[in-house]
């Protein structure tokens, strides 16, 4: 995963928009028709990284050639954006903000919002954006609940780490030294940048009730190959169905059966990345049929699992 510089090149509305069913991102572009697709917005590098399983880290350094507004249309636990140079008008909700160089911002958002930004023209934009799957989240809170729900926290990047993010963008290391590095400082972001929120005392729940959720977590993390079902889960927890439905989606930010698919595929990837091939990376991680796992692959990546196994 060496960072290394991507060449610069100019992005059209197509390719934003091909990005935007990536990650999950409505672009729009107020200054022209939308049939217009291969009309330039950007021109620069946007380099897409991932410091650990479970992390996507997406850095800019582009020139933004005509106005462009963004709106995200998927639920995410937790993003950290950070602007090192440029602005953005950003809203969620009710709160809305300049977001300006030197500021951070962690995101959490359900399915109900959506973070709403504005770049406008003829400015430089440098930016990382870091995003944490529910899984990983909940491993880096040592198995602490989330707290569903959108939120917005403006921060100011430290001296110290901006400096660091400077130095790994311009002068990036090579080999394992990148892939260390970009960790590390992924998980500096991560440090600085985690909202009280989602730190949420276990008082909720009682301390049987709490680790008979563990329980089940615990199962879905271990052994994510295995023909999980509500019943035996909730069999598992000493709850009924519709409890354990409820508690878990309270307790972990997401759906039991979404956090199960997030692990499954997070396993499969793993696999296609150590060079293993696609059937037996859908059959390790728990599906049945290769074509069901390419589709779920493909909607979770935006790419299809063959391209990262023939990458390998």
């Amino acid at each position: 995963m060496s960072m290394g510089l991507v060449p610069s090149r100019t992005h059209t509305s197509s390719d934003l928009t091909a990005y935007g069913e990536r990650y999950g991102i409505d672009y729009r572009f107020p200054t022209q028709h939308r049939a217009a697709g291969q009309v330039p917005v950007l021109h620069g590098r946007i380099q897409e990284l991932e410091p650990r399983p479970g992390m996507q880290l997406v850095a800019s350094d582009i020139e933004v050639l005509q106005r462009y507004d963004s709106r995200s249309c998927r639920p995410a636990p937790l993003s950290i954006i950070v602007m090192l140079e440029g602005r953005a008008d950003v809203v969620l909700g009710e709160k809305r903000l300049d977001f300006t160089a030197g500021m951070a911002l962690s995101v959490s958002l359900n399915e109900r919002e959506g973070l709403q930004a504005m770049q406008p023209p003829n400015q430089r934009i440098r930016a990382l954006t870091l995003a944490l799957d529910a899984p990983r989240l909940i491993d880096a809170l040592g198995g602490k609940p989330l707290r569903p729900g959108s939120s917005l926290h403006a921060w100011s990047l430290p001296p110290g780490l901006q400096q660091m993010l400077e130095q790994a963008l311009t002068s990036p290391l090579a080999g394992i030294a990148s892939r260390l590095q970009w960790e590390g400082l992924a998980l500096q972001l991560l440090a600085y940048g985690l909202p009280p929120e989602l730190d949420v005392p276990t008082a909720r729940f009682s301390p049987g009730e709490w680790q008979r959720l563990e329980r089940v977590r615990e199962q879905l993390q271990a052994c994510p190959d295995q023909p999980h079902s509500l019943a035996s889960l909730a069999k598992l927890a000493s709850m009924s169905t519709a409890t354990l439905r409820r508690k878990f989606q309270a307790a972990y930010g997401c759906p039991v059966f979404d956090y199960l698919r997030e692990r499954r595929l997070e396993l499969a990837r793993e696999m296609l990345l150590q060079g293993h091939d696609v059937a037996h990376a859908a059959q390790c991680a728990g599906y049945l049929h290769a074509n069901n796992f390419a589709t779920a692959f493909r909607q979770r990546y935006g790419y299809p699992p063959s391209s990262l196994h023939r990458s390998a």
